[in-house]
C-alpha cells in the first residue's frame, strides 16, 4: 500500500496540489491514489481542500511537493478574536508514523495536522495498520458545535416544515427562499447536489431541499467554500449548484477562473436584491436552461429573506447560529 492508497483508505479523494511544486508522482497518484486536482495559489488550494472535508470525503489534504496537510471542517474564530496561531509542521519519518500521526489527531480532535514526509513516497504503508475506509479526521469539539446543524426534536422538524411548506405555494418575486431552494431541487438531475454556505440561504437550503427531495451540503463555514465544493463535486461525475449571499470575489472568483480553464460545468446562485427573474417558473426554466448549456454560470435570483424568522422561531437558538 502506497501513501497515496493510504489515503483513499482514511478518505481522502481529492488530493490538492500547488501550481509550482514537484510532481506528486505515482505513489501519490497512481491506479487506486486520490484524484489530483491542481489548484492556482495556496489560499485555493485550501478552500478545495476544506471543501472535499466540507462535503463528507473524509479529510481534505494537500500536498506541496514537501508537507501533506490534511483537513477537517475548519474552525469558526469568533468576532472579534485574534488569528489562529499557524499550525506546526511535524517531522513524520516512517510510514507507521504517518499512521500514528493521524491517529494521534483524531484522539486530540485536531481538525488540522501538517506532516512533513521524510521516506520516500512509494515506501509501503503496512496493511495491517491502515485506517478504516472514510475515517476521517476529528473535528475539534468546539468547531463542531459551531458548524453542525444542530440535530432538531420532533416538534421542532415538524414547526420547520409547516413554515417551509406555507411559502411554497407562493411563485412572485422576489422569491422566498423555501421557494428558491425547492426550485433548485426540483430542477437538479439525480446526481445533483445543492451546496450552500452558512447563512440565511445556508439555512433555508438545509430545510427546504431534503424535504422537497435532494441532496444537500451547508459548508460550516463561508468564504467560498460552496463553489469549491460544486467544483469537486464536477470532478466526481455529480452536477453541483452552489448557493451564496454575495456574488464570488477573492478566491471564489479565482476558483470560477479554474473551473472555466478546466471546462468544469457547475452552477452559482446568488441569492440577494438583484436579478431580472419574474417568477419561480421563470427561475426555474432559467436553471434548466443554464444546467443544460454546461460551463460555469452564475444566477442572481431575487430573495427576500424577510421570512427567515419565521424559521429560526421554529428551530430554535441552532438555527439563529447557522443564520449568522
Amino acid at each position: 500500500m502506497t501513501v497515496g492508497e493510504w489515503l483513499v483508505s482514511v478518505g481522502v479523494r481529492h488530493l490538492v496540489t500547488m501550481p509550482d511544486g514537484p510532481s506528486p508522482g505515482a505513489a501519490l497518484t497512481g491506479p487506486g491514489s486520490p484524484h489530483q486536482i491542481t489548484a492556482p495559489d495556496e489560499a485555493c488550494a485550501r478552500l478545495l481542500a476544506t471543501a472535499a472535508a466540507a462535503l463528507g470525503h473524509g479529510p481534505g489534504a494537500t500536498w506541496d511537493g514537501e508537507v501533506l496537510t490534511l483537513l477537517s471542517a475548519p474552525a469558526v474564530a469568533s468576532p472579534g478574536a485574534p488569528p489562529a496561531a499557524p499550525t506546526r509542521v511535524d517531522p513524520i519519518p516512517s510510514p507507521a508514523a504517518l499512521v500514528a500521526a493521524l491517529e494521534a489527531a483524531r484522539a486530540r480532535g485536531t481538525a488540522e495536522i501538517r506532516l512533513r514526509l521524510g521516506f520516500p513516497l512509494d515506501f509501503p504503508v503496512p496493511v495491517s495498520a491502515a485506517a478504516p475506509v472514510h475515517a476521517p479526521v476529528a473535528v475539534a469539539t468546539a468547531t463542531a458545535t459551531a458548524t453542525a446543524t444542530a440535530t432538531e426534536s420532533g416538534t421542532a422538524a415538524g414547526a420547520a416544515s409547516e413554515v417551509v411548506g406555507s411559502l411554497l405555494a407562493r411563485d412572485d418575486a422576489p422569491l422566498n427562499p423555501a421557494r428558491a431552494a425547492a426550485d433548485v431541487a426540483e430542477t437538479l438531475p439525480a446526481n445533483g447536489i445543492v451546496l450552500a454556505e452558512p447563512g440565511a440561504a445556508g439555512l433555508w437550503v438545509d430545510h427546504t431541499v431534503p424535504t422537497v427531495g435532494g441532496e444537500v451540503r451547508v459548508a460550516p463555514a463561508g468564504g467560498g467554500v460552496a463553489v469549491a465544493g460544486a467544483l469537486l463535486a464536477w470532478r466526481q461525475g455529480r452536477v453541483g449548484v452552489a448557493v451564496v449571499e454575495q456574488p464570488p470575489t477573492g478566491t471564489a472568483a479565482t476558483l470560477l477562473e479554474l473551473a472555466s480553464d478546466l471546462d468544469a460545468s457547475l452552477v452559482v446562485e446568488v441569492w440577494g436584491r438583484r436579478g431580472g427573474l419574474r417568477s419561480a417558473a421563470d427561475h426555474r426554466e432559467r436553471l434548466a436552461a443554464a444546467l443544460g448549456a454546461g460551463g460555469v454560470r452564475v444566477i442572481e435570483v431575487p430573495v427576500d429573506f424577510t421570512a427567515t424568522k419565521l424559521l429560526i422561531d421554529a428551530v430554535g437558538d441552532a438555527a439563529a447560529a447557522q443564520a449568522r
